[in-house]
């Protein structure tokens, strides 16, 4: 089993093509200074911080339409094509943002760079699937998540010595590095159309389904909206960690030191300990796993509320970053399992926009059930949690051969030592 396989060996057997995506993923990540600095940039525009955040809010907008469509590009015309024009199309767009007047005018532009910037998740997951065996794609996924988490701890100090410089030069480094990932693509992705759209055979058996395409067939998946449902809720709660875990750190007597540390240790958890513990997860039934996983999460959350010391705090910390490393991975890799393989993109795009919604009713629910009484709200993060959990543990695929088919040779590389 891949489990049982030393963590070196099984690095060194995934695909050239999935490092590239690793790497393509660092850059972005690393390069994402828009997201970080929009806010400054727009308030030292003049703007005020309301009309600040409604356009980083239409970012998320953008991010969501994005997914959608990046599904949908990426099963027509091929994963390589699908992250190029995403790269190249954010490079271009976030390049002009700096030379563009008016608040309008921004916004709009900044919604565009959303769409962009999130077209290219839905194809990059799909091909992973495509060209990672099945018994190691839960650590290619870890794999993903850790460049991913590497990239965003050391990018926004870089972002942070630009700004001091200039504005103009963060949306341009974050162009260049969106430009470099579409020129790694196009260079050393494999190309070529995804697999003709044939019938899955699972909607033969159910006896309706047959001709359905797209995002109908998604949504016709009884099993995998359960799925969706748990990641909506997933993110709802870890998204606290953003929203609304700063203000009680603020509320118990602390500044934001405090809560940089708090964030830096949830950081240093996840890239030491993510990795070598998917050996264990991934031998494991993936919906218990995620369920084990939502469940810790809903405690650790609960118990921040509950704490107001900040060395007590760190260890709620601690707990529900053991609870992201355990089913995050699994999660992610999961869609594989529901997805035929001419509708792998959009499965992945269906996951992504369930990430953005829980992304997005997170701080704008959880700062109005916090506004109107804190423990409800920790408590509502725990019960949240809990739904999430029953709704994976219903959320069986069954035996779909189409899922774990893998594509023709011609859209397989050779594998290739890591870096």
């Amino acid at each position: 089993m891949a489990g049982e396989d030393p963590l070196r060996r099984r690095l060194q057997d995934l695909p050239r093509s999935a490092w590239v995506i690793f790497s393509g993923m660092f850059l972005i990540k690393f390069g994402n200074f828009l997201n970080v600095f929009l806010v400054l940039f727009l308030v030292a525009q003049g703007f005020s911080a309301f009309q600040a955040g409604v356009a980083l809010g239409v970012v998320g907008v953008g991010a969501f339409i994005g997914n959608a469509v990046g599904g949908t590009v990426a099963d027509r015309f091929g994963r390589r094509t699908a992250i190029a024009v995403s790269m190249f199309g954010s490079s271009a767009a976030t390049a002009l943002v700096p030379l563009t007047d008016g608040l309008l005018a921004t916004t709009a532009l900044v919604g565009l760079v959303g769409v962009f910037a999130q077209l290219y998740r839905p194809a990059a997951g799909a091909l992973l699937v495509d060209v990672v065996p099945e018994k190691q794609r839960v650590t290619a996924f870890a794999v993903l998540r850790l460049a991913i988490n590497v990239g965003m701890a050391v990018g926004p100090l870089v972002g942070g010595l630009l700004s001091g410089a200039s504005y103009t030069y963060v949306f341009l480094g974050d162009a260049l590095f969106s430009f470099a990932f579409g020129v790694l693509a196009l260079s050393t992705l494999p190309g070529g159309r995804p697999p003709a759209e044939t019938p899955a055979p699972r909607a033969a058996a159910r006896g309706k389904g047959k001709g359905k395409g797209g995002y109908r067939e998604v949504l016709s998946d009884r099993p995998y909206l359960l799925f969706l449902g748990s990641m909506v809720a997933a993110t709802f709660v870890y998204g606290q960690s953003t929203a609304t875990l700063p203000l009680h750190v603020t509320d118990a007597g602390f500044d934001n030191k405090a809560y940089g540390l708090l964030l830096g240790l949830n950081a240093l958890l996840c890239v030491v300990i993510e990795l070598p513990l998917t050996k264990h997860t991934e031998r494991r039934n993936p919906r218990r796993v995620i369920a084990a996983g939502l469940a810790l999460l809903g405690i650790g959350m609960a118990l921040t509320g509950a704490m107001q010391a900040v060395w007590l705090l760190a260890l709620t910390v601690v707990v529900w970053t053991v609870a992201e490393t355990v089913y995050t991975p699994i999660a992610n890799a999961y869609p594989a399992e529901f997805s035929p393989a001419h509708l792998r993109g959009r499965y992945q795009g269906a996951e992504g926009i369930a990430h953005t919604l829980g992304g997005a009713l997170g701080p704008a629910v959880g700062g109005l059930l916090y506004s109107i009484s804190p423990p409800l709200h920790w408590t509502a993060c725990a019960a949240v949690a809990g739904l999430g959990a029953l709704l994976i543990l219903g959320a069986d695929p069954g035996n779909r051969s189409q899922a774990s088919t893998p594509q023709p040779a011609r859209t397989t590389p050779e594998p290739a030592p890591a870096a």
